[in-house]
């Protein structure tokens, strides 16, 4: 049985009475939980850690700048390639290039898997708004931050939806 994106290999059963019995439970493929399309890229990008899952913090992320590459982005969030390691649970902002068109700067992300491939971290990183810090940071965090950190807005969203139709129609 299939349903969008979504498989199931279900077993006979025999019945006895009311109740149900089988020998093997169900077994069920994840359907993708992706809500956004995701866009091939090759972009070179810089990444600040603001704040640290373990708890350590610097406001203008001046202590820890990584350089690396977006593999792929969507509008809710980014997979880059870093030399160095990140934490899951880390906050940070970013700064990169989109299709050699926008400029973008200050966006803020939590960091949300790292995955170690061939001497390189591969890190999924969700974009985040300003308001979803009061979930993640201390409110006298967050006041110490600059103004212009911010999340990735509803103009870039369509930036990026923009491009990602581009490249389907393309196919």
């Amino acid at each position: 049985m299939t349903h969008r994106g979504r498989t199931q290999f279900i077993q006979e059963v025999s019945t006895q009475e009311e109740q149900v019995t089988g020998t093997r439970k169900f077994k069920v493929q994840k359907e993708d939980k992706r809500r956004f399309v995701r866009l091939e890229i090759s972009s070179p990008m810089v990444m600040r850690k603001i704040r640290q899952a373990g708890g350590e913090f610097w406001p203008n992320g001046e202590k820890h700048i990584i350089d690396g590459v977006i593999l792929n982005i969507s509008a809710g969030g980014v997979l880059v390639e870093l030399e160095q390691s990140v934490d899951e649970g880390d906050i940070v902002s970013m700064r990169f290039t989109l299709q050699e068109d926008e400029k973008v700067d200050n966006v803020l992300g939590l960091v949300k898997r790292t995955d170690v491939d061939s001497g390189t971290f591969l890190v999924g990183i969700e974009f985040i708004t300003r308001q979803r810090l009061y979930d993640l940071m201390s409110e006298r965090e967050i006041e110490l931050l600059p103004e212009s950190l911010s999340g990735f807005d509803e103009r870039l969203r369509q930036v990026v939806n923009k491009h990602v139709h581009q490249q389907r129609s393309k196919v």
